[in-house]
């Protein structure tokens, strides 16, 4: 197939869904509710960002044109992320552009564990005594890595089950890697009723485990930790991969409640379990949590943020990385959060430092005072600072729109004969 028949076949497929996401937004999203329409969404490039996504639009086009290849996402934020809303939105939309049921879940964590709530599409129970830390807890000294909390227990016996419900996106797979502190040999994990089906592809002692299950799962798994005497050591769990190899898009969402960027700083697991993730693409949406004190130090903010994109960057040196800007909100449910803007002239000024491209949900949502616009059409929260659910789901969609736009503006520029 030659060059232009790739850009014809792909930009008739992007045009299509560009068509067909434009006639629904007018029924979903209230007049006026975004600047300048839905035409003003799309990512800004500064640097070398752009050159950045090459690679990983290549791969969209090899996954749609040849269903070859896994995309893996990598999205890292606070309560908007951890809420789950907005990654389970991203992942039914990035899914429409490939076959029903093609990606998998990625990366989990029980959060119920930790006594906060849990993302809608898997539900987790678990037994014996758990102890956490979440990297907003400052007060705590404890490593930390990419999910940004940990669970451990020094019972003799524990478990944790997953269980992912029927609508959710990504339900199969037949791999996981489960991150933990390497392990001696007084702990063993066990999956109960899969005795015979799996084996070990890395053994536990390195930090995580690799393990291949002979048959496709598709609803639940039960992880049991066995501990073979009384002595005061931990099992540290810091999240699972869900994989199963299959063509298409793995999208993993890191959120954790009121996480600033200094709260993935103190994760010094971050570096090393990024790169056991190989990430194709990393989103960070952080700032509302950083902006919301009555003073916002604009300087130290973009200090830590280099910092925060320099340790994804160490990770791997050339992946894409979108700033996303925090949209307006209230501070205390009454007051008008200034520093939004602060933030926003911070985040335009990290992408510039550090090659990251930026989607400015701020502007598009409608700058200061934006957040009443969207209260009254029941697409914010009563407090003013997070969204209801129907508010996500159309952030997700503008976010995956301004992706389309940016892939297509690829499509249109570049040489597709390889």
């Amino acid at each position: 197939m030659n060059t232009n028949t790739y850009r014809i076949i792909l930009a008739l497929y992007l045009m299509l869904f560009m068509v067909s996401a434009q006639a629904q937004l007018p029924a979903v999203l209230p007049s006026g509710i975004l600047v300048g329409g839905n035409m003003n969404n799309r990512f800004l490039f500064f640097g070398n960002s752009e050159k950045t996504y090459d690679f990983l639009f290549r791969s969209m086009n090899g996954l749609i044109l040849k269903g070859e290849g896994i995309v893996n996402i990598i999205h890292i934020g606070d309560s908007h992320i951890q809420a789950g809303f907005l990654p389970e939105q991203l992942r039914k939309d990035f899914s429409s552009f490939i076959s029903p049921g093609c990606g998998a879940r990625g990366l989990v964590f029980p959060y119920r564990i930790a006594k906060t709530n849990n993302p809608a599409d898997y539900f987790v129970k678990f037994t014996g005594k758990w102890e956490n830390c979440r990297n907003v807890e400052t007060n705590k000294n404890c490593s930390l890595g990419l999910t940004g909390i940990k669970a451990q227990t020094r019972d003799t016996l524990a478990e944790m089950t997953f269980h992912f419900r029927e609508n959710s996106t990504f339900r199969d797979f037949n791999f996981i890697r489960i991150f933990h502190d390497p392990l001696d040999t007084n702990f063993r994990i066990d999956f109960p009723g899969l005795a015979g089906m799996y084996h070990v592809v890395l053994p536990i002692q390195t930090g995580y485990s690799d393990l291949r299950f002979d048959s496709i799962i598709s609803d639940s798994l039960k992880i049991r930790i066995i501990k073979k005497d009384t002595t005061g050591n931990y099992f540290t769990f810091y999240g699972i991969d869900f994989e199963n190899g299959d063509p298409g898009i793995v999208y993993s969402a890191s959120g954790i409640n009121g996480a600033e960027v200094t709260s993935y700083l103190r994760c010094d697991l971050m570096k090393d379990q990024l790169r056991k993730m190989k990430p194709d693409w990393v989103i960070l949406s952080l700032g509302t949590n950083d902006a919301y004190p009555l003073h916002f130090n604009k300087e130290e903010f973009i200090v830590n943020y280099i910092a925060l994109v320099k340790i994804i960057r160490e990770a791997d040196p050339g992946v894409p990385v979108l700033l996303t800007v925090p949209g307006d909100s209230y501070r205390r449910h009454r007051n008008d959060n200034l520093n939004l803007v602060a933030a926003r002239e911070a985040i335009l000024e990290v992408a510039r430092q550090t090659d990251c491209a930026v989607w400015d949900f701020y502007s598009l949502m409608g700058g200061q005072k934006s957040i009443m616009n969207w209260y009254k059409a029941g697409l914010v929260a009563r407090d003013k600072l997070h969204f209801s659910k129907p508010g996500y789901l159309i952030q997700a969609d503008l976010l995956f729109g301004a992706f389309v736009d940016a892939w297509s503006s690829f499509i249109d520029q570049s040489n597709l004969s390889d």
